[in-house]
């Protein structure tokens, strides 16, 4: 059970990474949520809530779409059920990484490149997965905005870090 929660795990990732439309991916990943809520894979469901509910604000679930709190999960509930998890730095990244792209998407590009700044490099320290690359794109998307837009060190030198 764990090792096919861990492949639909992946193909959440993998379809928002290759762009797959988004109507038809959130039911998947709602789908999905439920099974492993129902199997109790809940290292799994933690890593995984962040994406499920970024599809769901990409299609306007979310009051605030800057918000990680829909029909998928809730951002101070998650805060406070991964606080305990095992799989709790994995699940913040993700849930960092999917706040960066809410913030990308709809125009905060200075909340993205605080996001980014607080990160750093960490999510490609943990491993070789495609949200790498996104999380990447996206660091330097934010980086680069508010780098043009203040002329800041802090903002230039994170910004050319990505570059490399």
């Amino acid at each position: 059970v764990e090792s096919a929660m861990w492949s639909v795990s992946q193909y959440m990732c993998n379809s928002i990474v290759a762009g797959k439309a988004l109507k038809p991916l959130a039911v998947d990943c709602m789908t999905y949520i439920e099974q492993m809520r129902t199997l109790k894979q809940d290292y799994i469901l933690h890593q995984s809530l962040p994406f499920a509910q970024g599809v769901l604000n990409l299609l306007g679930d979310a009051e605030d779409p800057l918000n990680l709190s829909g029909s998928a999960m809730v951002e101070v509930d998650y805060l406070a059920m991964i606080e305990s998890s095992d799989a709790r730095v994995m699940s913040f990244l993700h849930l960092q990484i999917f706040k960066n792209i809410m913030c990308n998407f709809f125009g905060d590009f200075e909340q993205g490149a605080k996001l980014a700044l607080e990160r750093g490099d960490e999510y490609e320290k943990k491993n070789g997965s495609p949200l790498t690359m996104l999380d990447t794109l996206h660091q330097g998307i934010s980086l680069y905005a508010m780098a043009r837009k203040t002329k800041e060190k802090k903002y230039i030198k994170a910004a050319k870090k990505v570059k490399k």
